[in-house]
């Protein structure tokens, strides 16, 4: 079963009506792009994707019905079902494209209707419905594929253009089941979350090809796992999960394993969680959500507290007509 961004149904209207919107913006299909200069004051930076074809820049202290401080849209960009986020050691930035099956890249420095630096694309390289990207320790592309049950790794020097895999993660041991979130831990162990088994496994370090099984598996009803899209993974090996279905943030303790009960559950109305996406950490700890929407909520981004637990209200609310959001899928920093 191949996990596409829009299995939501509401999800193909929000994404045609963002493939509306977005048309415009780049008058006509001329270059459009320019170097972008953040503003002053503006600090950290936060990117997301939409389920159209924008990748959307905010403040990351930004809150409120505050427009991006650049875009990256048009028809140059090749955007299209853009989806999973993340930006390696250089800064640039990586994203998934579902219907494609390929990843693209951008320079962190433009904005605009900006082409591609570089297209990881065709048969040769495995991607089937690229859902969750991460780099490793020693800059490798690694990519969870929903589309066929694997996880693929791309040299750091070999990420354009239709490149096999160095090494693949598939086969009946491995527990993977419509895969979504790929994360390392310190150690360099990989943890994936398997949106259709509503699981979330590891694997060591030292075995991460081939038809290998996991070391740890979360999953049961205890854990509060439902439909888990994105995860994020501290150094310390917590792991933080996005549950589509369930609207709500799940937390495990490292080491967790099994029928575990996480230790901490983000939940309720007070939350303003609509089909959680993508979720990353900053270095304080502070947790950043991509809401993807339902009909009549355009989508957000909300900001938690390290410690947040319960029906909380998020301490910052990026949502409103002015920042463009719909169908918001992945989030990087």
């Amino acid at each position: 079963m191949m996990k596409l961004r829009t299995l939501p149904s509401f999800a193909l209207s929000a994404i045609v009506a963002l493939a509306l919107v977005l048309s415009g913006c780049s008058g006509g299909g001329g270059s459009g792009s320019s170097v972008f200069v953040p503003p002053p004051g503006a600090g950290p930076l936060v990117y997301v994707t939409d389920s159209g074809n924008a990748i959307l820049e905010f403040s990351a202290a930004a809150t409120g019905n505050t427009a991006p401080l650049a875009q990256i849209a048009g028809g140059n960009t090749g955007l299209d079902s853009a989806g999973a986020i993340a930006r390696d050691s250089t800064g640039r930035i990586f994203v998934g494209q579902q219907n494609e099956n390929q990843v693209v890249a951008f320079s962190s420095t433009v904005t605009g209707n900006a082409g591609a630096l570089l297209s990881l694309t065709g048969s040769n390289t495995q991607l089937s419905v690229p859902a969750g990207l991460a780099f490793d320790g020693t800059g490798r592309l690694v990519v969870a594929n929903a589309g066929n049950n694997s996880v693929t790794f791309y040299a750091a020097a070999s990420l354009n253009g239709n490149v096999a895999p160095v090494a693949t993660i598939s086969g009946s041991n491995t527990g993977l089941s419509v895969p979504d979130g790929v994360r390392f831990d310190s150690g360099g162990n990989l943890y994936v979350s398997n949106f259709q088994a509503n699981s979330v496994t590891v694997y060591a370090a030292g075995s991460l090809t081939g038809n290998v099984a996991p070391i740890r598996t979360i999953s049961g009803a205890a854990t509060g796992l439902n439909a888990p899209a994105a995860l994020w993974v501290t150094g310390a090996g917590v792991v933080y999960v996005t549950n589509g279905s369930g609207n709500s943030i799940t937390v495990f303790g490292a080491g967790a394993n099994g029928n575990a009960a996480p230790s901490a559950t983000i939940s309720g109305s007070n939350t303003l969680l609509s089909v959680p996406e993508g979720i990353v950490l900053d270095g304080s700890g502070n947790i950043y959500v991509a809401d993807f929407g339902q009909p009549g909520f355009a989508g957000a981004i909300e900001v938690f507290a390290p410690s947040a637990n319960g029906n909380v209200a998020p301490t910052q609310y990026i949502a409103g007509p002015s920042t463009g959001l719909q169908g918001t899928i992945g989030v990087s920093l």
